[in-house]
């Protein structure tokens, strides 16, 4: 009995033992393996809030993103990631006051669809300042080139491409140097207003002169024909080059649920062009209960281990058209083994979700985007944004440690003008904004606090006033006053506006109080039709005198916060 228990795998014996921890080790290898095929997928967009006409560039293993901004400064965004999931803000393109004049720039006018390329050390952005409704006393616009040896900035002044016409150009660096500006133009002749062409023309970059023969793929012949669907406004032209094959994307559709990216072949970079049979490559028409609307305007790339991949846009909404964020940076796979690129080929073709799969890069971790600034810098950070670009220094985080400090100015955010107001992108249907105030106004039409806003109009405004010689709470929208509740003492005021799809709730808080309520509202005209409302949505710290340029009085702000709740979708929820 003895010798026969000896033989056996019992408790008491070595063997035992490490067959049981080489099955504990199976076992904990095939759940990290279940955990990693769970955790395989990430969120759409990769980059949430007012992101749209995304371009990107890759460097070795790092990858370079910008958006347009429009009448917000500091103007085109620079975001760096190494896995294309995770991507962090880390200067702007346009970050000195100086670069561009955005005086009487309207709502939606601006700067337009940044295209970003690198090329022996040194790196280009090409875009487009747009009048917009005040054309007649807007000095600067058109196309120009800034650059810079660290995407980080500092960046150049533009210089600036005559004889351009027509919005988003970009550049493209053929093999044997010579580099092609693509851009759209309207016809004179054509019979159709929305009828634009793509145009494309050798460029001298010492001299940042257009030069030679231009090639023009046609709009005309697709806009009568139908034949690719939505032929409408040619526009955000690339130009790409793969195994001695020149390839041209392009948007088309307008930027509203007509949206889509089709391709065209040729040869030689200044064409004749052949037309994918396959197009469009990318859209959401006819799709739009998916949750996913308006995509389109990409940017393709091949990544260091080889793989193509695109970013565009897109608009989150079930219903077409009502949303908060305005367009945002969507990132899919693309196959390009065959003749022509096929976006999210492991999933419905040419369309994308709100959940992916990961690149392989990956490492299991998705930023959530959520933002808090306690002041305790000289600088600030990137992503706070000014309504176009100051003309004077009214903010201030110095001279009193860990607080915000704004001067108030007479300028008010319905104005075409520089109102004191630094905001944050909303990211989600969902979130609350919340800081604390320091503040006592002095005479009647100072006051200072939060405003939420989607261009100068509609905006609301959570503030701090004086009313019959009463500190008082107000919610304003635009210049008309919602509620109002005195306030009883003297002490930080605390200040939070909630956001719910698109209920806006306004709350305060005195002291060690609770919060209380003072009004909520519809905000549903928030949700504009992307087309013709370019930008998205805003919350921030504002301070006015409304009109009264005879004033000194200064708002300290001790921290900002903005978090989503309850309906956000996050993979992970580190800041």
């Amino acid at each position: 009995m003895e010798r026969y228990i000896s033989t056996k795998y019992t408790s008491y014996s070595p063997q035992w033992k490490i067959n049981r921890h080489l099955a504990i080790l199976i076992l904990l290898i095939a759940t990290l393996s279940a955990c990693k095929n769970e955790i395989s997928n990430i969120n759409n967009p990769v980059i949430p809030g007012f992101n749209p006409d995304p371009s990107v560039c890759r460097v070795g293993e790092d990858y370079y993103l910008v958006t347009s901004t429009f009448e917000y400064f500091p103007g085109v965004p620079v975001y760096h990631s190494k896995d294309l999931v995770n991507w962090q803000m880390i200067g702007h393109v346009i970050h000195r006051p100086g670069q561009l004049d955005y005086s009487n720039i309207s709502s939606t006018a601006g700067i337009y669809a940044p295209t970003i390329r690198y090329h022996r050390g040194i790196y280009y952005v090409i875009t487009t300042m747009v009048g917009g409704l005040r054309d007649s006393i807007v000095e600067q616009k058109g196309n120009f080139i800034m650059t810079a040896q660290n995407p980080a900035g500092p960046w150049s002044d533009p210089h600036w491409i005559d004889n351009a016409p027509g919005i988003d150009p970009s550049l493209f660096f053929d093999e044997d140097n010579r580099v092609y500006y693509t851009g759209n133009r309207h016809e004179e002749n054509s019979k159709f207003r929305a009828e634009k062409d793509i145009w494309i023309q050798e460029i001298d970059l010492d001299n940042f002169e257009l030069k030679g023969p231009v090639s023009v793929l046609d709009s005309r012949p697709y806009f009568e024909s139908n034949i690719i669907g939505g032929a409408a406004a040619f526009e955000a032209p690339h130009l790409y080059k793969k195994d001695g094959t020149y390839y041209l994307l392009i948007a088309h559709g307008g930027t509203g649920i007509g949206h889509a990216a089709s391709i065209w072949k040729s040869d030689s970079p200044l064409g004749p062009w052949e037309m994918n049979p396959g197009n469009p490559i990318l859209t959401h028409r006819g799709y739009e209960q998916s949750g996913i609307n308006c995509t389109g305007h990409a940017d393709i790339f091949k990544t260091d281990d080889g793989e193509w991949w695109t970013v565009f846009l897109g608009v989150r909404s079930k219903d077409k058209k009502n949303n908060v964020m305005g367009r945002e940076t969507f990132l899919s796979k693309v196959d390009w083994s065959g003749e022509w690129p096929v976006i999210n080929p492991d999933g419905e073709t040419g369309r994308t979700a709100h959940s992916i799969p990961a690149p392989e890069m990956w490492d299991g971790e998705q930023r959530s985007f959520n933002f808090r600034d306690d002041f305790n810098d000289d600088q600030l950070q990137p992503d706070w944004t000014f309504i176009r670009n100051p003309k004077t220094t009214w903010w201030d985080q110095s001279t009193k440690a860990g607080y915000m400090q704004l001067k108030l100015r007479p300028e008010v955010i319905e104005d075409y003008s520089r109102p004191v107001f630094m905001g944050i992108r909303v990211i989600e249907m969902n979130c609350t904004f919340t800081t604390s105030l320091d503040f006592t106004p002095q005479k009647p039409g100072e006051c200072a606090g939060m405003a939420f806003l989607r261009g100068h109009k509609p905006h609301w405004s959570l503030v701090k006033e004086m009313h019959e010689n009463q500190a008082r709470a107000s919610v304003y929208y635009a210049d008309s006053l919602l509620s109002g509740t005195d306030l009883r003492g003297s002490g930080e005021l605390g200040l939070k506006i909630t956001l719910e799809d698109f209920k806006l709730s306004f709350f305060i808080k005195e002291d060690a109080g609770d919060w209380q309520k003072i009004c909520e509202t519809d905000g549903h005209e928030l949700g504009f039709p992307p087309a013709g409302r370019f930008t998205g949505s805003f919350c921030g710290l504002y301070a006015t005198s409304r009109g009264d340029s005879n004033v000194n009085n200064v708002a300290g702000f001790d921290w900002y916060e903005m978090k989503k709740t309850a309906g956000s979708c996050s993979v992970a929820s580190s800041p």
